[in-house]
């Protein structure tokens, strides 16, 4: 329960960080990732985003259309975040996006 309870935590933070970021958002009822739909925020594609992510607001992120090899195209709007990291680096996450 109380690992639980520190996950949904870890999750809940990060959801708000990105939609107050402008990502539109699905709350996962599972695993350790959210999907968000980054197009209000940046024109390119899942990759491209996940590049300009990593290299200009240093923070990484997983480009899910390779989770799509029938249909790649219905992840080319979406980025994927990892929630299973500790609570200090989610914090920096915060500061760097809400910066950028």
């Amino acid at each position: 329960d109380e690992l639980r309870a520190e996950f949904r935590a870890r999750r809940d933070f990060l959801l708000s960080t990105l939609n107050a970021y402008g990502l539109k958002t699905s709350v996962p009822d599972g695993g350790y990732f959210i999907l968000a739909d980054f197009s209000d925020v940046y024109a390119g594609d899942d990759r491209a985003y996940a590049r300009y992510l990593t290299e200009h607001v240093k923070v990484a992120a997983i480009p899910p259309s390779v989770f799509y090899p029938d249909h790649p195209e219905a992840g080319r709007k979406l980025i994927r975040f990892a929630f299973c990291k500790q609570m200090e680096t989610l914090e920096q996450a915060k500061a760097r996006l809400l910066k950028s």
